[in-house]
């Protein structure tokens, strides 16, 4: 009979804390060391490991057993037993998440992902890699147990001697003096006792002058970091205290600071009595939009209501004239917009739409083949995406030079030649979370500076797209109680939401409530025994179906928009190229990358399949919208929601979680119209000027009519984006005034002595999952700041014409020690900019709560 032999359970357990936590705290240092500087490092390091000493000393007297046994012992091996399968299991994490990600997991943000049943199957997919971390630390617990517990136990004992044996040596000695009882204890127990005395004092002085950043988050042990996860922490400070946190450069003379109260509020005339959601603050009447200001941000005199007035960073373009080539067709009218269509891809990267050569990915790509076989490789790569070869103008060329040949494609564009719409090249996302990256294209607004989607609970501060359309229904609704015209422009709009994955991640669902989407069409819709269709395949990823399965309710869609008299606006996000990259059963996958066995390669190439999956899917779209006789007629807006990094970008952290590679900021942002000309623009614009653009093109095409134009004129400039049909503005003088600089390094750069101020558009994106850190660039300077937002992460610099795809990053743990870095490789310039950056983010996270209106509960 095969008998197996188990170790003693306190033994076992007590083994699995110590090798779970100390690993877990070597991995955590690891994580970091190349930001620290060599001689603190190994100064500091005891006390980097003390709280698991603490930990490891408790837990072991914790699982100290004897005989006989009582009911005190048996409760503190529960509680030692306890804690030890936590620390293993969150150590199994750790590793499991750094397996996968090249990151470690951040405790004060699970338990946003914890309370989500849909967010748990992202957890439940690295399922594998948490138990083959679980299994290794289990295995190197059971070949050290008996050792371990032994030899803990007699170092605990010989403390414990040590400490009786020396009060017992002076409780001995009839007189208190000093010298007695050095004269009389045993000198081996002195030295050991000066030994120890030595040991604690030097601890207790270099925990003292160590610097809190970063050695305080560097020593977190576990189980204790796990307390993070049940704790709620403000990202930001107390959002009361905007007056002590002014805007850090002055204001031009006569700019306004609370024009609420300074000028007369009135109701617009526009306005109808009742305006759907998103239009409160223009609603309200002047004493309660005063009231609600006071009263909804601790009585601060900045208030909560947004005002375009106030935004000291707002710059608008819209003196500019339209740009020329768009004003011969508009002049013409030959360009008619009855419907929009705004489509966001997921995970929607540059550097694949289209797929090119030319960009530093690309060139990683070809890394991985060998040389004889480049030419091969090329000819692939290039045949990925033609599609968006023909949404952009961006044409790829073959391994020969040659134009690529797009008869494969899905779809083939009937524009004529020359014509077909604005391209952007430089865009870059506002959050590399989904949904807040939904609110700047959708809304016009920025994200809110904390974790998850807490925005879903409070008022958006701009009206989003939906919430613009219903209005222009409810002026028509009150003007004309029965509309017979046959002219488009009297039509209803109809706002429609579309997605083949669930909604209810990190409540999505309540959020396109509050966007204004009354009409939807998600995964239950799909999976539903009374849905109009069901879906005939398989779930490709753990939210969902891929996007072909919408693909009746698309068509049912744009023929109701083509013979309804409805104007349609469709929001759709596709979803395949979300991790997992799965794709269709029946969808034929192909090897993009070489060295065939390589692990580091296998995510890319699913991403790079699941990206040519959309790329087709985006060709039936097109055809449908063809098909259905209203492709001359519908903007279609192109966008990606964030990018996504691969070892290939990024060799420490892949993935969009805490990672803030440029990678998952360059996004497309296409505005398809065959009728209007095609024409690329460099400018380094946000989803944020959507709304601006789409209401701009609306009037300046005539495809509103007069009361709807005039609307869409008043709200032009309320949006806090550029309109992208006019020249983009990527700076402007301003003279600040000299009694609000307070750093002395920015008066000497910005004196107005020497002139007015060049203030750029800064544009701040959020890295998943949005209170840890803050991507900063402008418009006009090739540098990127990724600013810690809150304690535990570093400082990175990259200057993006040096090293468009940031494999050369400069990282510290604090603004004086990496300007110390950048400013003898870059100069003054750099470092001048560094402390901009610095002091407008930690300005812009503060204002935002404040503009939300939000307050930690």
């Amino acid at each position: 009979m095969l008998r197996v032999c188990l170790p003693p359970l306190p033994p076992f357990l007590f083994a699995a804390l110590v090798v779970s936590g100390l690993a877990s705290k070597a991995l955590h240092i690891a994580l970091h060391i190349r930001s620290l500087p060599f001689v603190y490092f190994i100064l500091f390091s005891p006390t980097l490991v003390l709280p698991d000493l603490v930990v490891i000393a408790v837990t072991r007297l914790l699982l100290q057993f004897s005989s006989p046994e009582t009911r005190l012992q048996w409760i503190s091996t529960y509680i030692g037993g306890f804690l030890s399968l936590i620390t293993w299991g969150a150590s199994s994490i750790q590793f499991g998440f750094f397996m996968q990600t090249g990151a470690e997991v951040a405790w004060a943000a699970s338990n946003s992902f914890l309370s989500d049943p849909a967010a748990m199957k992202i957890l439940l997919s690295g399922i594998t890699t948490v138990s083959a971390a679980a299994t290794a630390l289990g295995l190197v617990a059971f070949l050290v147990h008996s050792r371990l517990y032994n030899f803990t136990g007699l170092g605990l004992q010989a403390i414990r001697d040590l400490c009786v044996g020396s009060l017992e040596a002076r409780h001995s000695i009839p007189t208190f003096s000093s010298k007695a009882w050095v004269a009389s204890a045993n000198p081996q127990s002195l030295r050991r006792i000066t030994v120890a005395a030595a040991a604690c004092v030097s601890l207790l002085f270099l925990e003292l002058v160590r610097p809190s950043v970063p050695y305080d988050h560097l020593s977190g042990a576990l189980p204790l970091t796990l307390l993070d996860a049940f704790r709620k922490t403000s990202a930001t400070v107390d959002s009361c205290s905007v007056a002590a946190n002014p805007f850090p450069f002055g204001l031009p003379p006569g700019f306004q600071t609370n024009s609420s109260v300074a000028d007369p509020w009135s109701r617009p005339a526009w306005l109808p009595q009742n305006p759907p959601a998103g239009f409160s603050r223009w609603h309200l009447s002047p004493e309660e939009r005063l009231r609600k200001d006071n009263t909804s941000a601790c009585g601060n005199p900045q208030g909560k209501l947004f005002d375009p007035k106030n935004d000291p960073l707002k710059i608008s373009n819209l003196g500019g004239e339209v740009l020329e080539p768009l004003q011969k067709a508009f002049k013409d009218h030959s360009v008619h917009v009855d419907h929009v269509v705004l489509l966001t891809l997921e995970s929607g990267r540059k550097e694949v739409f289209p797929m090119q050569q030319g960009n530093y990915m690309f060139d990683a790509l070809l890394d991985s083949h060998r040389k004889y076989k480049q030419d091969q490789a090329i000819d692939e790569l290039v045949r990925l995406t033609p599609v968006a070869q023909m949404l952009t103008g961006e044409r790829a060329t073959d391994s020969k030079g040659q134009q690529v040949n797009l008869s494969h494609a899905q779809w083939q564009d009937s524009a004529k030649e020359g014509m077909g719409g604005i391209n952007i090249r430089g865009a870059v996302t506002g959050s590399s979370l989904t949904f807040k990256s939904l609110l700047g294209s959708h809304c016009g607004v920025h994200p809110l500076p904390v974790d998850m989607l807490e925005e879903s609970g409070l008022e958006i501060y701009q009206p989003c797209l939906p919430q613009i359309f219903k209005l222009f229904n409810e002026v028509k609704s009150q003007a004309n109680s029965t509309n017979t015209s046959t002219n488009a422009l009297n039509y209803p709009w109809k706002p429609v939401f579309m997605q083949s994955i669930t909604d209810d991640f990190d409540r999505q669902n309540i959020l396109n409530d509050h966007m204004g989407f009354e009409e939807t069409v998600v995964r239950n819709n799909l999976r539903s025994l009374y849905g109009k269709y069901r879906a005939q395949g398989d779930e490709v990823n753990y939210f969902g179906y891929a996007e072909t399965e919408l693909r009746p309710y698309l068509r049912d869609l744009f023929d109701e928009a083509a013979k309804n008299k409805t104007r349609m606006f469709l929001s759709h996000i596709t979803s395949t190229t979300h991790h997992p990259w799965g794709t269709p059963d029946d969808f034929p996958e192909e090897q993009y990358l070489g060295n065939q066995g390589d692990v580091r390669h296998t995510q890319m190439n699913d991403y790079l399949n699941t990206v040519r999956f959309v790329d087709g899917w985006l060709g039936e779209v097109m055809s449908m919208l063809d098909e259905a006789g209203i492709a001359n007629k519908t903007l279609v807006v192109f966008v990606g929601d964030h990018g996504q990094a691969f070892a290939e970008d990024d060799e420490a952290v892949t993935g969009t979680y805490e990672n803030g590679h440029i990678s998952n900021f360059r996004v497309p942002l296409v505005f398809r119209h065959p009728q209007l000309p095609r024409i690329d623009i460099a400018a380094n614009a946000t989803s944020i000027s959507i709304i601006p653009t789409i209401l701009d093109l609306l009037v300046q095409t005539q495809s509103l009519d007069e009361r709807d134009s005039e609307i869409a004129s008043a709200l032009l400039p309320t949006y806090q984006g550029q309109s992208l049909i006019r020249p983009f503005v990527p700076a402007v003088e301003r003279h600040p005034m000299e009694q609000n600089y307070t750093n002395a390094a920015i008066h000497a750069r910005y004196s107005p002595e020497e002139g007015p101020r060049v203030q750029p558009v800064w544009n701040f994106g959020l890295i998943n999952a949005g209170g840890s850190m803050l991507s900063v660039t402008t418009a006009n300077d090739p540098y990127r700041l990724v600013l810690p937002i809150k304690d535990g992460f570093e400082y990175t610099f990259s200057h993006l014409l040096d090293d468009p795809g940031e494999r050369k990053r400069m990282k510290a743990w604090t603004l004086k020690d990496l300007i110390k870095s950048v400013k003898p490789k870059y100069g003054d310039e750099a470092a001048a900019w560094l402390q901009d950056a610095e002091q407008l983010g930690k300005w812009w996270v503060v204002e935002q709560r404040r503009i939300w209106g939000y307050q930690e509960s």
